[in-house]
């Protein structure tokens, strides 16, 4: 097991291939993040996520474009493999928030369906 630490009480724990975040507090700290507002999070029902970090080497649709679910919108190149991006609904494109070249994060966006 390794406690990798990141900014302030932000840690990361990485146990044989899981990796989890965790905050470490203080009883002090705690006490105020109990006072602090609790941050709805963010519907994502209506997006691709990129699945990990990599390139988008492919795009396979155009805003406006009606796709039907599990056809390929994307391609992402991550570790010397290309990874095929599926639609995971039918819909209309929204948005395309990447272009092809871009390096991309895991979770990041890479398109919106309507």
């Amino acid at each position: 097991m390794r406690l990798i630490p990141l900014l302030g009480v932000q840690h990361v724990i990485r146990f044989e291939s899981s990796k989890r975040k965790v905050q470490i507090l203080t009883p002090l700290q705690q006490t105020f993040m109990d006072l602090m507002p609790v941050q709805a999070a963010e519907d994502t029902s209506n997006l691709l996520l990129s699945p990990m970090p990599g390139s988008v080497s492919a795009i396979s649709v155009a805003e406006g474009d009606e796709v039907l679910e599990g056809s390929e919108v994307a391609v992402v190149v991550a570790m010397k493999m290309n990874n095929s991006l599926k639609a995971p609904k039918s819909g209309k494109i929204k948005k395309i928030h990447v272009s092809v070249g871009d390096v991309v994060d895991g979770d990041q966006k890479i398109l919106e369906f309507e």
